[in-house]
């Protein structure tokens, strides 16, 4: 009964092994089409927008007007003209992408896929003929008058054909084959543009060609890291193809070893999948590289401009069309002057906006937004020259003051407004960050500081240059520095004066001093990366958040980082720095050449001595003591966010979802919640003290002796809880030692207050592996 009901347990797991990575496969197209759509959208909002500019350029040349207005009229339409043939080969590029992928998915990855799982199933089938063999054999003690039924069982069973089994069944309930999805360029897109952007054709010019060569190198390091991840995967393949064939070789073994064959067979399966998924991967990649290699190289070195000196262009909208067709610009009945100027003080200046901490968050401002990000910091010469500004101002180079900004002690880049206002605690605390239009997504630059509060101003960009109420500056480092050593106020509203910059701490490194070399998991924000800490020539593990998250999410990112920067234990994951310059935010922590916890004991569990063993539960609990003197709730504990250093040394990682207090109440119900590793306390009131952390660590000792594998087999979550709470404790695992196991039992008590805490379990298991 144990061999039929390893049999069911795997074919459960095998058919929820499908779904998953049906959907993984599924989730992965899905993704490429949403970039296609969110590249037509971004279009016609260019589309949108120079058609605003246009406008308003043809408007104040038909009044004859001239000077400061009509020369910003020009440079805006000038870089609404760059943002379109930026996003024109951002879409031709995402139609190529797209188009590759599903070639790549049709004819290779889920062909593989079916296949593979086609296979798990016929071993399967395998394994049930097996043991209806088996047990055929060992209880046909029938009588005469019953031979010939016995006989038709045996023969019943002999006419199993694993290879045949599902012949049937796929003729049965298969679907249709998945026709090609058309994926072409919207033609009506252009019908209103004359000019030069031709549909599926990359536009090459001087304007987009530092953006296509950026878009070129990103592809090329994305392909070195996917050649290296092929590598690992490859060579993962084959360890489980040798162990499956040493199985194979020796039948014996494999009969008494049923459920691991069964495992090792449906691990293959998922490592071949994983091996044809980044070889599909790999080769979009190399298609899109070979893509743009072409288009430049066919331009060669000689580059045509977008614009001649400002007045005349090589596209332009057609007169008889009032806006771009599908656009989302709302057709309003009042003139485009009215709306352009409604922000405008009566002299023609900008506004200076301010921000109380009850306000609306300065990301919602959208009258900010006018440079392109690689401009963003400098003035033309001659609006520096113009009648509004009142300083000798001189000329700054865009590539140059950039790196001024960055190089300023008090920039402190995309960090969150929640972490900046941290920093800020008495008067005249400042600092200047990056933020983002909610709206528009354009990038804005925000001075924050303390005055009576918390307060937030935009740093305005205008006809002079960078301002807030007063004089304007070429660049944002001089219009802080004039505003801190002048000592004038920030705003009349505010009387904020700035007199105390606070610098970037030791721990806020600088995002050119992370080198990301491989790609080594997942986490819940974003990618985890092996990399090189510049500075020291240190291994380093780095953990990047995708800028598509919502600040919420960003905020829970780098929640990680700050609970991680106060503590300093070898049993503790050690945190180096936050790189918050720019996107991507990264956390860099020490690199644990190990691994995870989990995959170490899936691999080499088995062949640790008890000794070995106790000692990493050991090494657990001093982690854990610590963060509990430290009233560190971790509420995540399990072998999945521990990590395997040197000598085995088991460190204690994955901080997303700590806390740092004695007691704390989750209001968001069980999302993300990992039901089989948590107190049945905090399950049903949502109540976490260090005390449901130490449940956690008696299912992570169950873990370390059992091999990896997952707590209460062959239940659901639900069934898990409902049986933990009619008082069911899991079994020892063969080989637990008896103290290991009365120490879980005790761990396991359902009334918290009856459980140890960690520094008196980080004794006993001392005192455990003294004795053994």
């Amino acid at each position: 009964m144990e061999k039929l009901n390893e049999i069911l347990h795997e074919k459960k797991t095998v058919k929820k092994q499908y779904l998953e990575e049906r959907n993984h496969l599924e989730n992965d197209f899905s993704k490429v089409q949403t970039a296609v759509r969110t590249q037509k959208q971004e279009y016609d909002k260019c589309l949108g927008k120079l058609q605003q500019d246009q406008a308003k350029l043809q408007d104040l040349k038909g009044k004859a007007k001239s000077g400061g207005k009509l020369d910003k009229a020009k440079l805006d339409h000038k870089k609404s003209m760059v943002k379109l043939h930026i996003v024109h080969n951002n879409y031709v590029l995402s139609l190529e992408e797209v188009c590759l992928h599903q070639k790549e998915y049709l004819n290779q990855t889920l062909p593989e896929f079916l296949d593979s799982h086609q296979a798990t199933q016929e071993a399967l089938a395998q394994q049930c003929k097996d043991f209806l063999q088996s047990f055929y054999t060992n209880t046909n003690f029938c009588s005469e008058d019953f031979c010939d039924m016995s006989k038709q069982i045996s023969n019943s069973i002999e006419e199993i054909v694993p290879e045949n089994h599902f012949v049937q069944f796929i003729d049965a309930f298969k679907s249709d084959p998945i026709e090609n999805v058309t994926f072409e360029f919207d033609d009506g897109l252009i019908s209103s543009v004359t000019g030069d952007l031709k549909a599926d054709t990359i536009q090459l010019n001087a304007e987009t060609h530092e953006a296509l060569k950026t878009r070129l190198q990103s592809l090329e390091e994305e392909e070195s890291t996917t050649k290296q991840e092929l590598e690992s995967k490859e060579e993962a393949l084959k360890e489980v193809e040798d162990a499956i064939t040493q199985l194979e070789c020796s039948p014996k073994d494999k009969d008494n070893n049923m459920l691991l064959y069964l495992q090792k067979k449906r691990e293959r399966h998922k490592c071949l999948l994983e091996v044809t998924e980044t070889k599909a991967k790999l080769e979009i990649q190399s298609q899109m590289i070979k893509r743009i290699k072409e288009s430049l190289d066919a331009a060669g070195d000689d580059m045509p401009k977008m614009l001649d000196n400002g007045d005349d262009c090589d596209v332009s909208l057609t007169s008889d069309t009032n806006q771009p067709p599908n656009s989302t610009i709302a057709k309003a009945g009042k003139p485009f002057k009215s709306l352009f100027n409604k922000f405008k003080k009566a002299d023609g200046g900008e506004k200076s906006t301010h921000y109380e901490p009850n306000d609306v968050p300065d990301a919602n401002h959208t009258n900010n937004a006018h440079e392109v990000k690689t401009k963003v910091y400098s003035v033309k010469k001659s609006y520096v020259n113009d009648a509004n500004h009142t300083n000798n101002a001189h000329e700054v180079n865009s590539s140059d003051v950039e790196a001024v900004l960055e190089e300023q002690e008090w920039f402190h880049g995309v960090l969150p407004r929640e972490e900046v206002q941290r920093l800020l605690s008495k008067d005249g605390d400042f600092l200047v960050r990056e933020s983002k239009n909610k709206r528009t997504s354009e990038v804005q630059y925000v001075l924050s500081a303390f005055w009576n509060g918390h307060k937030h101003f935009i740093i305005q960009y205008g006809e002079g240059g960078w301002r807030f109420e007063g004089d304007s500056f070429p660049s944002i480092p001089e219009l802080v520095t004039n505003q801190y050593k002048s000592g004038t106020i920030v705003t009349a509203k505010s009387q904020c004066i700035l007199s105390n910059p606070i610098i970037k701490e030791q721990w806020q490194l600088n995002n050119d001093d992370i080198a990301l070399e491989m790609k080594i998991g997942n986490g819940n924000f974003g990618e985890v990366y092996k990399g090189i800490y510049k500075p020291k020539n240190q291994v380093v593990a780095i953990k990047t958040c995708r800028d598509t998250l919502s600040d919420d999410q960003r905020k829970k990112f780098l929640q990680e980082g700050r609970i991680l920067k106060q503590y300093d234990h070898p049993n503790i994951v050690q945190f180096i720095g936050i790189a918050a310059q720019r996107q991507p935010v990264m956390i860099v922590m020490e690199y644990v050449a190990g691994g995870a916890l989990l995959s170490y004991l899936r691999k080499h569990g088995k062949s640790q001595s008890k000794k070995q063993l106790t000692k990493m539960c050991e090494d657990a609990a001093n982690g854990m003591a610590y963060l509990e003197n430290k009233n560190c709730i971790h509420r995540d504990l399990a072998a999945r966010n521990c990590l395997v250093g040197d000598n085995n040394v088991v460190k204690i990682s994955d901080f997303g979802m700590s806390r740092e207090e004695e007691e704390y109440t989750v209001s968001d119900g069980l999302k993300q919640i990992p039901i089989k590793w948590t107190a049945p306390e905090a399950l049903l009131y949502g109540k976490y003290t260090s005390l449901c952390d130490v449940w956690s660590f008696g299912i992570l000792m169950w873990e370390i002796f059992s091999g990896g594998l997952t707590p209460y087999q062959g239940m659901s979550n639900a069934q898990a809880r409902e049986r933990v709470d009619a008082g069911y404790r899991m079994p020892a695992s063969e080989g637990t030692p008896e103290a290991i196991y009365t120490l879980m039992k005790k761990i396991w008590e359902y009334n918290p207050t009856d459980r140890p805490h960690f520094e008196a379990i980080r004794k006993e298991l001392k005192s455990i592996h003294h004795n053994l």
